[in-house]
């Protein structure tokens, strides 16, 4: 239906209210006068007859007073009915004048009530009726119902935040001692001969400097589009931590497996059996390591492998809640491992160096903002990795 079509249905619709609103308003004036024309007729009525009442009276007394006869009383009282208007016609004079009246009312308004129906509905035709749609009836929108959750992208399970103490500085750049390989020169041994001067040792340690940079980003956007969306705040932040961990889980384990140093040699083509390998490789060097990192399909691979009677390979365990157990180690799929990669160790052997805490902040207070009535949303925090000990890790 054309804009058009719909604004002449429009106005037709109000047309017709306004016509009714008129009618009724008419009707009940006259119904009103009506009532008040009935009221003092009834007066006039009350007033006639208490003044014939009177007359009759003193009619009977003056005739009673005359001794007339039978026949003369007979003429005087028709004489004075006729008078008084009662019988005139042969109908009621005021009854009479009320119907004339309400004749008049009617047909002074019979074009307005012409048509009405029983009940004093008023009865309005249309043409071209049809079934009522929101395309064909309605201008503008039908009124939508908002769900104030954005359905946003998957979270990650395990950042490198969650694999990694946090170290808090008061400055911005951090020192530790790591002891040397080999640990320096000496050894202990036996004082065999009485009086021999017993074995000297030294140990050698290293100065290690971190420094801890911004890692930051921000979003802008109009005041305007925070105000109409009352969900946008909460989602611009959690939005903003989610690329936060992400960025620094991509850059810290790239930097950690770029630092391991522990030996990934294995004579085994089997993925789990190198997993057994590199465990034992660090455990020779008196490493105990507390997780296993590698991709998503070396984590399949490892619930894949069976032996014999298809059970899964000795050692496997899975928890309630899904956490899979390789020798008591957590064996933990993520993303920013790199594709075939594993990264085995003690992850408490590294660690993220935190000068100022992960936040975020809105500020409308910066550069055009006030001109623009734009919002800057920033989520940073001041960090730097620091591992500890590189031969705690194995990267393959």
């Amino acid at each position: 239906m054309s804009d058009k079509i719909l604004e002449a249905v429009d106005g037709i619709g109000k047309k017709i209210d306004e016509q009714k609103t008129a009618f009724d308003k008419t009707i009940l004036e006259q119904k009103s006068l009506i009532d008040t024309k009935f009221s003092e007729a009834e007066k006039l009525a009350a007033a006639a007859n208490k003044k014939i009442e009177d007359e009759v009276n003193t009619l009977n007394e003056d005739l009673a007073k005359k001794g007339a006869t039978l026949e003369e009383i007979q003429k005087e009282i028709k004489s004075f009915k006729a008078k008084a208007g009662r019988f005139s016609g042969g109908e009621n004079q005021m009854e009479k004048k009320t119907a004339e009246y309400i004749s008049d009312v009617f047909e002074e308004h019979f074009e307005e009530i012409k048509g009405m129906r029983k009940g004093n509905m008023p009865k309005f035709e249309l043409k071209a009726v049809g079934t009522m749609t929101a395309a064909a009836n309605l201008t503008g929108n039908v009124v939508a119902t908002y769900d104030l959750t954005p359905q946003v992208r998957g979270r990650r399970r395990i950042n490198i935040r969650d694999l990694l103490p946090v170290i808090n500085s008061a400055t911005g750049t951090w020192k530790f001692y790591r002891q040397n390989i080999p640990v320096g020169e000496g050894s202990f041994g036996f004082q065999t001969t009485h009086g021999n001067t017993k074995n000297q040792l030294d140990y050698d340690l290293a100065e290690q400097t971190v420094v801890a940079d911004y890692l930051a980003g921000f979003v802008k956007f109009a005041k305007q589009m925070g105000q109409d969306l009352p969900f946008l705040q909460n989602f611009i932040a959690n939005e903003l931590v989610e690329d936060y961990k992400r960025t620094e889980s991509a850059q810290f384990m790239g930097l950690l497996t770029a630092g391991a140093t522990g030996s990934a040699t294995t004579g085994s083509s089997v993925y789990a059996e190198k997993l057994i390998d590199w465990i034992a490789t660090l455990m020779g060097n008196d490493w105990y390591a507390n997780a296993i990192v590698t991709d998503q399909t070396n984590w399949a691979t490892v619930l894949k492998t069976k032996p014999n009677d298809y059970s899964v390979p000795g050692g496997i365990s899975i928890s309630p809640d899904g956490t899979v157990m390789f020798c008591g180690i957590p064996l933990i799929a993520q993303n920013n491992i790199g594709a075939g990669h594993t990264l085995v160790g003690d992850f408490t052997k590294a660690a993220i160096l935190q000068a100022e805490g992960l936040s975020v902040g809105f500020y409308e207070q910066d550069d055009k903002n006030v001109q623009q009535n734009l919002i800057t949303a920033r989520c940073e925090a001041r960090v730097a990795l620091a591992i500890l000990r590189p031969d705690a890790f194995i990267f393959a």
